[in-house]
């Protein structure tokens, strides 16, 4: 799965959650997922159910800490997505 589809899934996600219309062009990947985009910690454990769900991927509840921006969590699930047998 290339890295443009991956970043589409996430913000098609968020957009889902939060009732939003995030795209990559007005959202920055720097951009801090509470801060920035308003997600509280209810919205995100949504959010990443979704991600697992939507890419076919499981992510450990340890790995999901420490994920502050939008860049961080994508670079995550990248590295999930790399790992899935196909």
């Amino acid at each position: 799965m290339s890295s443009d589809n991956i970043v589409n899934a996430f913000f098609s996600v968020v957009n889902s959650v939060k009732k939003t219309a995030f795209t990559a062009d007005i959202i920055g990947l720097d951009f801090h997922l509470g801060g920035d985009l308003g997600i509280d910690s209810r919205e995100m454990l949504e959010i990443w159910y979704d991600l697992e769900k939507t890419l076919n991927i499981h992510i450990p509840d340890g790995e999901k800490r420490d994920r502050y921006t939008v860049q961080d969590v994508i670079d995550l699930l990248e590295q999930k997505v790399e790992t899935v047998p196909v």
